[in-house]
């Protein structure tokens, strides 16, 4: 091989290498803000694509914690296009989690087709650590399913969880384990 085939392959290497972390950096991070209405603390992740490869469904995932509501944690569920979006389930590793309620009454439409819904703290931590998480996202007749997690590496809602962990545990806000 020549020196010149090398460099070629080298260039190709790096270039493929620095995609996922120009990703990272191209995408909505981690903010902190305090509530100028009640002065709580709010700690949001923007949506982010939730599919860890092309077929799936086209979806994104953001979420918020606010110590105003310490033990949920708001998500910022989306589709593709223009849809009402009704409703979410994850099955993480076999676990199905389907006791995720609306927090906001309708679908707010705009490139993406989002709704506000709530969980449990507790559950959300069960996603945001899962190896193999499918999300189902519900429409008025129909679903489609993203999957994300440890075993599913293309999504970029994966690298997002953790410094958003770190931020709850940075707050105290995360459920104390039961012995």
């Amino acid at each position: 091989m020549t020196s010149r085939k090398i460099c070629i392959l080298i260039v190709i290497l790096f270039t493929i290498s620095g995609c996922a972390s120009f990703n990272d950096v191209m995408t909505p991070s981690l903010s902190v803000h305090q509530d100028q209405f009640d002065n709580s603390l709010i700690i949001t992740q923007p949506p982010v694509s939730s599919a860890s490869a092309i077929s799936e469904g086209w979806h994104t995932l953001g979420f918020q914690w606010s110590n105003k509501f310490p033990d949920v944690v708001f998500l910022e569920v989306g589709v593709s296009g223009i849809t009402n979006v009704m409703g979410v389930a994850f099955n993480v590793d076999g676990l199905i989690i389907e006791n995720i309620n609306e927090a906001s009454n309708l679908t707010k439409y705009d490139d993406w087709s989002t709704r506000r819904l709530v969980m449990p703290i507790s559950d959300f931590l069960k996603v945001a650590h899962g190896n193999d998480v499918k999300m189902k996202v519900m429409q008025i007749d129909t679903y489609s399913i993203s999957s994300f997690g440890l075993n599913n590496s293309g999504a970029v809602v994966n690298r997002k969880f953790g410094p958003f962990i770190q931020k709850l545990k940075e707050q105290n806000a995360l459920p104390k384990l039961k012995n």
